[in-house]
């Protein structure tokens, strides 16, 4: 099996759980906040349903561009309203982004190769400096869904 099939199985294995949690759960606790500073299982899936085509396009616009700077930080505004918007927004709606997403992940991840992820590009932050895309994919895509995922779990556990 090809290193981007894994990926892809890794990447649909973690969204294919948070779904799956989050279908079985009471609106009345998807909404909860655990504590002031954590998020609460809604605005989690929010953040899942921006991540997912945020950091597929970034992986296609490096490998397109034949390498370039890649990333954003915490504060980036798509990432901070996606989660702001979470009270406004119907947990149904948002699980069924999270699937388009997927669906439109995997449409976009069928187009590149092992090879594209071995291509080397700088992150816009230093800390992180010059990286593989696979990298990137295991960085921002696989662990960053499968810790969403333990999340939720942890969440639920003090609940």
């Amino acid at each position: 099996m090809s290193l981007l099939k894994t990926y892809q199985n890794q990447m649909n294995e973690a969204i294919d759980g948070i779904v799956q949690k989050v279908e079985r759960l009471s609106e009345d606790t998807i909404r909860v906040k655990p504590s002031e500073e954590e998020w609460s299982i809604m605005e989690i899936i929010c953040h899942v349903e921006e991540i997912i085509p945020y950091w597929v396009d970034e992986l296609t616009r490096v490998v397109d561009a034949g390498g370039t700077a890649w990333g954003r930080g915490l504060q980036d505004e798509a990432r901070l309203a996606a989660v702001a918007q979470a009270p406004a927004r119907n947990v149904s709606d948002v699980i069924e982004g999270i699937k388009k997403a997927q669906v439109y992940a995997n449409a976009q991840l069928g187009k590149l190769n092992d090879q594209d992820l071995e291509l080397e590009a700088p992150h816009r932050n230093p800390k992180f400096g010059t990286k593989p895309m696979t990298f990137l994919v295991e960085h921002f895509i696989t662990e960053h869904l499968a810790n969403h995922g333990k999340q939720i779990d942890r969440n639920l556990s003090k609940l």
